[in-house]
């Protein structure tokens, strides 16, 4: 079989099963693919405005309009607001990935914003955040720990009701791993917000605020 490998530009030449399995290997399978796709969809509409520059070039002869009335045409301005609608949603897929997102980072003191979830009443409520290692150390595997939640009136919910999935973390040098956080909110608790804070077991220069809103 071929050797699979990803070029120095980022691009894919094919990935390799194995890499499914590896943490580090997937981060860049992400960008690759994120790269990947802008190319194609830059091509397609670049191919449409092409289009749509030349027909409307050709209807402006037929007129005997000058060329400059191509810039008003409706067809343009559409393709030009598909164009911004794909330039959105890859930054946005980007960033969320990449730091938009709650993260505890290994590299850095503290944490990058803070992870906040509401609840309309009792049950589960759940929101994502991000663990990144950016060094080239393995920092083994991450254990996450969460504090009582507490409400400016004294309410408290017990810190048996916050759960990580996954609850230990591997992090190999130079990766990303989501982590989606769960607040099990009892029966009973008063309306308000209540805040915690998310720790690292043998990282106490990381942290992350957590702030749980329950609706009235």
């Amino acid at each position: 079989m071929a050797d699979r490998s990803f070029a120095d530009d980022s691009t894919v030449n094919d990935i390799p099963w194995a890499s499914v399995f590896d943490a580090a290997a997937n981060v860049r399978a992400l960008g690759a693919v994120q790269s990947e796709g802008f190319r194609a969809a830059s091509e397609v509409v670049d191919r449409f405005v092409n289009f749509v520059g030349a027909r409307n070039g050709s209807e402006a002869a037929q007129a005997g309009r000058p060329g400059s009335e191509r810039g008003r045409n409706p067809d343009a301005a559409m393709v030009l607001a598909g164009w911004e609608g794909i330039l959105g949603q890859f930054a946005g897929s980007i960033r969320n990935g990449l730091g938009g997102s709650p993260a505890m980072d290994f590299g850095d003191q503290g944490g990058h914003r803070e992870v906040r979830l509401s609840a309309a009443g009792p049950g589960a409520a759940t929101v994502e955040f991000w663990l990144h290692n950016r060094g080239p150390l393995d920092l083994g595997t991450i254990v996450l720990r969460c504090g009582d939640l507490l409400a400016h009136d004294g309410s408290v919910i017990d810190s048996r009701s916050v759960g990580f999935e996954p609850g230990a973390v591997p992090m190999p040098a130079r990766s990303s791993r989501g982590v989606l956080l769960s607040v099990d909110v009892p029966s009973g608790a008063p309306a308000g917000t209540y805040r915690g804070t998310v720790l690292a077991d043998g990282h106490d220069d990381v942290w992350l605020p957590l702030v749980l809103s329950i609706e009235p």
